[in-house]
């Protein structure tokens, strides 16, 4: 089952910068980012579980659109945000992908994304893989909250 992801989103994958778009004043759209990673590896990610995930689904993106492996040298997003006076480099992001459309003509503003095949996630428990990150179990506490 396929599902459309902006350009933004799936950038934010394959680049490991946060790309995704603000939906309102106190946004970064890293929901976008939970969006995308729980449809390729059809699991509900916690925040700590999203730079493993966005590893194991980059791989695929880069195979299923070749074309997106322009966008990996950075340096020309680093000098539009250089000269973006707004502050949020929202501009300049826009800007670099209008700039790399006009270069690249195949790169769309959406792509049909599909899970990744069965077994190229591994699906951790969120509480056990903190605590393996951590080293320790110690400062990380459960909250419960009722029905």
């Amino acid at each position: 089952m396929k599902k459309a992801f902006t350009l933004r989103a799936v950038l934010t994958v394959t680049t490991g910068r946060l790309l995704t778009e603000s939906k309102g004043p106190n946004d970064n759209g890293i929901g976008d980012l939970y969006d995308i990673l729980n449809h390729m590896t059809r699991d509900n990610l916690f925040t700590h579980q999203l730079g493993r995930a966005a590893g194991e689904c980059k791989l695929w993106l880069l195979r299923w659109f070749p074309e997106l492996a322009v966008f990996a040298d950075g340096a020309t997003l680093d000098k539009w945000i250089a000269a973006d006076k707004t502050g949020t480099g929202q501009e300049a992001i826009k800007m670099w992908l209008a700039e790399m459309k006009v270069m690249f003509p195949e790169i769309r503003d959406e792509y049909e994304i599909e899970p990744i095949p069965q077994g190229d996630h591994d699906v951790k428990d969120p509480y056990d893989e903190l605590v393996q990150m951590r080293g320790t179990a110690e400062g990380v506490v459960i909250i419960e909250i009722g029905d």
